[in-house]
């Protein structure tokens, strides 16, 4: 699998908390609309330490959800929470092979954005499900905010994702995809949700934590203005504590349910 960005430490996997906590009334909201039936077999796609898979699991029932990733550290962080329904095992989600496919349904949640040629991605998946089944997907479209030290911060960890060959705003290059052999589009749509800033730099910050290490990072920004923005958004994070409230941060989030054919 390609380099994920924000890597696999204790701070990634808090951040992707907080991710977990301010994305579950959408996710919950996309999932039990796109699907009307109750899977056998459930795949949560690069499930980190576990949020999703669960999330998964509670709204849809599978009668087995496992979650897929490349990362030990987060594995290891999910099999504490493994139930007699949810489980979760090693997997490069973007080479295979996959354990215990053909699946019912599979799922992932801010994960092309992480990996090269996100068509090719999506048709290896495909062929992972038995006929009828489902993959659904959720991207980033957009994300607007009047803050500076938010855009700023989003203009570096486009340049990270670039560098990389990948996107941080992959929804609209998705949202074109109209069409995959064998494969009926169920949903391609964008929803809407709005952050409170604070959360959102918080999460920010915590991302940027993990990229400042990075090399690309190193050689080509100042580390002065590094330090400066890192500084801007642990303020605006606790903003909140001290009685002051930014405007929301504004999500697009592109959703797209697929179905295999017959």
């Amino acid at each position: 699998m390609a380099d994920y960005a924000f890597g696999d430490s204790t701070i990634a996997a808090a951040r992707l908390a907080l991710l977990a906590r301010t994305y579950a009334d959408s996710s919950e909201a996309f999932l039990r609309d796109s699907v009307d039936f109750r899977p056998r077999l459930a795949a949560d796609l690069g499930c980190g330490p576990g949020y999703s898979t669960h999330l998964l699991a509670s709204v849809l029932g599978p009668i087995r959800t496992i979650g897929l990733d490349n990362s030990e550290n987060f594995l290891a962080e999910a099999r504490a929470t493994a139930t007699e329904s949810v489980s979760f095992e090693h997997c490069d989600i973007a080479a295979g092979p996959f354990p215990h496919s053909p699946f019912d349904l599979m799922y992932c949640r801010f994960l092309l954005t992480h990996l090269r040629d996100p068509g090719s991605m999506i048709e290896f998946w495909i062929k992972q499900l038995r006929p009828l089944g489902a993959l659904l997907m959720e991207e980033v479209e957009s994300i607007e905010s009047p803050i500076p030290e938010l855009n700023a911060y989003l203009d570096l960890q486009q340049s990270v994702l670039s560098e990389q060959g990948n996107a941080l705003y992959v929804g609209p290059q998705l949202g074109a995809m109209t069409s995959f052999n064998g494969v009926r589009q169920q949903a391609n749509k964008v929803a809407f949700l709005n952050v409170p800033t604070a959360r959102a730099a918080r999460m920010f910050h915590m991302n940027l934590a993990t990229i400042r290490e990075r090399e690309f990072v190193r050689d080509n920004y100042d580390a002065s203005r590094i330090d400066e923005l890192y500084r801007g958004l642990l303020a605006i994070a606790d903003c909140e504590s001290q009685g002051y409230a930014y405007p929301a941060v504004r999500w697009g989030l592109r959703q797209i349910s697929l179905e295999r054919s017959p």
